[in-house]
């Protein structure tokens, strides 16, 4: 069968287990199963690997535990990056608001702390992290301010026009920043920068026709589409893939083939670069290629759990990915399903956690537990665990 009939049929769907399709329709718990994710996480502070303890105070953190705060704050002060950024993206995905405020106020003291999290949320945006995001706009580095400039086009419901415009008009601002500030305000809905980017796509600089190809996704033109089919064909991989998935998501059926090629054949690269590009497509179009990846190609390592990120962010059923990932033969793989289950907050796969929290992985029962908690801590009442 050829990458278009993949594409188009209609019995895509992965089979699974008549259990778990029941369990994935089941309403939210009313069982024990918070309380015992949460004597799980308990259990898993009193680990000797630190980003096991990271895990599960993020996890308590979402039911007030200030002793978990407390853990996470040192790692956000220790003289470790890696530490550092495991607590931010922790802190990025908690729900309590006790956890947001120590991440402001972090930030606020921490130039470095800002650096990262501007970093983390144009990976794993949230919706009330504008004011944070406007800050690391005036910050020297051109680092910084990209990644926040990301950020902020994902994050829904943000309007940081003045600010954006601000960006365009100062003189030190350089052309490929400026790029990314016209690409926010197309994303808030300024319609008038698409043409802006239609000329992009012949610039000089690989970094701002990176940005035209990634931008003009929201173009929906002849000129945009022409522009499109152009960039993909250039031997700088980083443009061409944006591209490729920019111009699938207007419909091109010759680049939602490419999609499905590069995610399942291509090298590891190309193939990361690419499922992350999943999330910017129609959640429909995405579940259609995502449905023909699983049933064609036996995805794997960073291909598979990338594909698992983005959808962390497609509104779209999952039932069929779930099946596929907490099956998976690898380890990282049901893990980052597990993530993915917490991160869509979708409390009718909880059945489907369940079993989980009593895994042999270490790493994937705290995720379990994670995931349970974050999606139903605001259930939790202390003191009636037993």
């Amino acid at each position: 069968m050829n990458i278009k009939n993949l594409i188009r049929s209609t019995g895509l769907a992965l089979l699974f287990s008549t259990a778990m399709a029941h369990a994935a329709d089941a309403p939210p718990t009313h069982d024990r199963t918070l309380y015992e994710a949460v004597q799980v996480a308990r259990q898993m502070m009193a680990s000797k690997d630190i980003y096991d303890r990271i895990l599960a105070a993020g996890a308590l953190s979402d039911v007030g535990d200030t002793k978990a705060l407390e853990v996470l704050q040192r790692c956000l002060t220790v003289d470790d990056t890696v530490v550092q950024r495991s607590a931010i993206d922790t802190l990025i995905t908690a729900t309590h608001p006790n956890s947001i405020d120590l991440l402001f106020k972090t930030a606020s003291e921490r130039p470095e702390v800002l650096a990262l999290m501007a970093e983390s949320l144009a990976s794993v945006p949230r919706d009330d992290m504008g004011e944070l995001l406007v800050k690391a706009l005036h910050q020297e580095s051109d680092f910084v301010k990209r990644h926040a400039l990301q950020a902020l086009v994902r994050a829904r419901g943000a309007d940081e026009s003045v600010e954006l415009q601000k960006l365009l008009a100062e003189p030190k601002s350089s052309n490929v920043i400026k790029a990314y500030a016209s690409y926010a305000l197309l994303a808030e809905g300024h319609k008038e920068m698409g043409k802006d980017f239609v000329k992009a796509a012949t610039s000089g600089n690989a970094d701002i026709r990176e940005v035209a190809a990634v931008a003009l996704g929201l173009v929906d033109s002849k000129d945009a589409r022409s522009a499109l089919k152009q960039l993909a064909k250039e031997k700088d991989t980083r443009v061409a893939l944006a591209a490729v998935a920019s111009h699938a998501g207007l419909g091109d059926e010759d680049s939602q083939g490419r999609i499905i090629q590069t995610i399942g054949y291509g090298t590891p690269m190309e193939a990361t670069v690419m499922a992350g590009a999943l999330k910017r497509l129609p959640p429909k179009m995405a579940l259609q290629l995502t449905q023909a990846l699983i049933g064609c190609c036996k995805l794997k390592g960073d291909a598979a759990t990338r594909v698992l990120e983005s959808w962390g962010f497609i509104n779209a059923d999952a039932t069929s990915v779930y099946a596929w990932g907490l099956n998976h033969a690898e380890a990282d793989v049901r893990m980052q399903t597990i993530w993915m289950i917490g991160q869509r907050k979708d409390a009718n796969a909880i059945p489907l956690l369940k079993p989980f929290l009593t895994d042999e992985d270490p790493g994937i029962r705290g995720m379990a537990a994670w995931s349970i908690i974050h999606m139903n801590g605001g259930q939790y009442v202390e003191g009636i665990e037993t």
